[in-house]
């Protein structure tokens, strides 16, 4: 049985009010970073209805939270950066996407969270030096991002230092990995939809979800016009190492 009824039948209420509150949490801490808070509500989803469903819920969940806040910020958005990761990181969500259910998941948390804790210091040595990320190393992030994109929410954490390094801050910061975001949720949509992953159900609950991410980018949104870009910085760092650690327990418990 599809629709609210259905999904109180199969998940029960106090479930489905958990996962509301949650999202409008996880949003508001989306709008104010740039990302974090999908992999945070993603962890949410699988403790409450399963690592299965986790990510097809989500990938949907993510299309409605992540269009907002680009179409928010739409005028800040930098398409060179968003074509550069785009472009490498395509091919390989569609073909993990494909493969998600056969990936060694303890291996790939271990080896993003690897990723991250190696991203982070590399980020400050280089501004330190005055070093940035140009086109072509934002190319090689994407497609690592892509490769992990493909089968797990939270991946945006890899591209962060690399849009930092690139000279993306703030308001910029958000709008383009927005926009990043909300194709590689459309994309790993497709490849679940051809792979059979996606169902009416994930679809649906994906769907309200994602409603109730709405108004929490528009929080997020007055909490990243106070913060200075140091302050968002340092934010981002910490989401990030939230991020690599959460990986890392996956890693040992997968």
């Amino acid at each position: 049985m599809i629709g609210l009824d259905g999904l109180i039948a199969e998940f029960g209420t106090a479930t489905l009010l958990t996962m509301a509150a949650a999202a409008l949490v996880t949003s508001s801490i989306q709008g104010a970073t740039g990302f974090a808070g999908g992999l945070l509500m993603t962890a949410i989803v699988a403790l409450l209805i399963g690592v299965k469903a986790s990510v097809p819920v989500m990938s949907v969940a993510l299309v409605l939270s992540h269009g907002t806040r680009a179409l928010m910020l739409i005028g800040s958005f930098d398409f060179r950066a968003y074509a550069a990761v785009m472009l490498a990181a395509t091919p390989f969500i569609v073909l993990t996407g494909f493969i998600y259910a056969a990936l060694p998941v303890n291996v790939l948390a271990a080896a993003l969270a690897l990723i991250i804790f190696t991203a982070i210091p590399l980020r400050h040595w280089a501004q330190s030096r005055q070093i940035k990320a140009g086109p072509l190393a934002l190319a090689g992030a994407g497609a690592t991002y892509g490769f992990f994109a493909g089968a797990s929410i939270g991946a945006a954490a890899i591209l962060s230092p690399f849009l930092l390094g690139y000279g993306l801050v703030k308001e910029a910061f958000v709008a383009t990995i927005a926009g990043i975001a909300l194709s590689t949720n459309l994309v790993r949509i497709a490849a679940f939809s051809g792979a059979d992953l996606m169902t009416s159900d994930y679809l649906f609950l994906g769907l309200l979800v994602g409603i109730v991410m709405i108004p929490g980018n528009y929080i997020g949104r007055t909490i990243l016009r106070r913060l200075t870009t140091a302050r968002h910085s340092q934010l981002v760092d910490a989401m990030a190492i939230i991020g690599a650690l959460n990986f890392v327990y996956l890693a040992f418990t997968s």
